[in-house]
């Protein structure tokens, strides 16, 4: 019975996290490919005006061109992240953590770090700095948005992209969308952990 218990828990957690990480990446879902191209064709202006709000640009920001391609640019690097922020501050929650030691010389496991603002009293100064190393290195070379590149296509030869001018837009759209919730959704997990001490999913057990 107790083992029943045990996987019937471990299974809920996985169907969690399988379904929020579904909802984040939806937009990535990988179909027919095709060959590189270098700009999209249709206009980006129209991404992201979608039911129910359709377009809300109360100060007219869209006027800018220039301006208008650094933000969507922003927009979506924003929302990928976010999206990866939402699934890393759910999974340790659910009790997905890697095995063994984060730092060996200071006696840290991964199973110690946690989530959340705390986890980062945890994490070693030299990890810190790791990882502000490698977010500059994907930022300024890896995945750096390259002129004449469509906002958000840095992912180079091997990047999944579509001929299909209907597929295309879908995609993209549900690629903002989701970024936009994921924005909104690690802002309110953030905010949450501040006011209540708890993560979203302890607080939603307790």
């Amino acid at each position: 019975t107790t083992l029943s218990q045990t996987n019937n828990t471990k299974m809920m957690k996985l169907s969690l996290l399988v379904a929020s990480l579904a909802a984040s990446v939806h937009g990535f879902a990988p179909q027919a490919t095709v060959s590189r191209s270098t700009a999209l064709s249709m206009d980006q202006k129209e991404i992201g005006i979608t039911q129910p709000v359709l377009l809300f640009d109360p100060l007219n920001m869209m006027a800018d061109e220039a301006a208008f391609e650094r933000r969507r640019t922003s927009e979506i690097k924003h929302g990928r992240i976010a999206m990866m922020a939402v699934i890393g501050n759910l999974a340790p929650q659910l009790g997905f953590v890697f095995p063994g030691y984060l730092s060996t010389s200071a006696g840290v496991k991964f199973s110690d770090v946690g989530s959340g603002f705390s986890a980062l009293s945890k994490i070693p100064l030299f990890g810190i700095a790791q990882i502000v190393l490698f977010a500059g290195i994907m930022e300024t070379v890896q995945w750096a948005q390259k002129p004449g590149m469509a906002p958000g296509d840095v992912g180079g030869e091997d990047w999944i992209r579509y001929s299909d001018e209907g597929v295309k837009t879908s995609k993209l759209n549900k690629e903002l969308n989701n970024g936009r919730l994921a924005m909104l959704a690690i802002t309110g997990l953030m905010v949450q952990e501040q006011i209540s001490g708890m993560g979203a999913i302890e607080y939603m057990m307790k």
